[in-house]
């Protein structure tokens, strides 16, 4: 924008705003929070955070397309930290099944807890 000899403020038709781009902030979240379950699940999740916030203030301070880079590679991070919980919660799932099913998981728990007791 330019000001003409008049002080008004001209608008160039190149100078298009554009939209705001997804920052996945809500996405990013949820990945944090699931990510509790394994150490790099929060590491990552707390990134794809901060890169949805630095989507946010890049759109505001102008740089569209880092804007948009920057909602992509939040999007990426969080995708990935959610397959990794799902990978995690499959394997948890088979390793209950191979050690007899949901019993005989609870009964190993109950005397690994009567053993630390009687050590006491």
């Amino acid at each position: 924008m330019e000001n003409n000899s008049f002080g008004f403020q001209e608008t160039k038709f190149s100078e298009v705003t554009q939209p705001k781009p997804n920052n996945y902030m809500a996405l990013s979240i949820v990945a944090t929070i699931l990510g509790f379950c394994y150490c790099i699940g929060i590491i990552g999740g707390i990134v794809a955070i901060v890169m949805s916030s630095q989507s946010s203030t890049k759109y505001l301070k102008g740089d569209y397309e880092g804007a948009v880079k920057a909602a992509k590679v939040a999007k990426i991070i969080s995708l990935i930290v959610l397959v990794l919980f799902a990978l995690q919660i499959i394997n948890l799932i088979y390793s209950i099944n191979q050690m007899g099913g949901w019993d005989a998981y609870m009964l190993s728990i109950q005397e690994a807890v009567e053993a630390i007791q009687e050590n006491q």
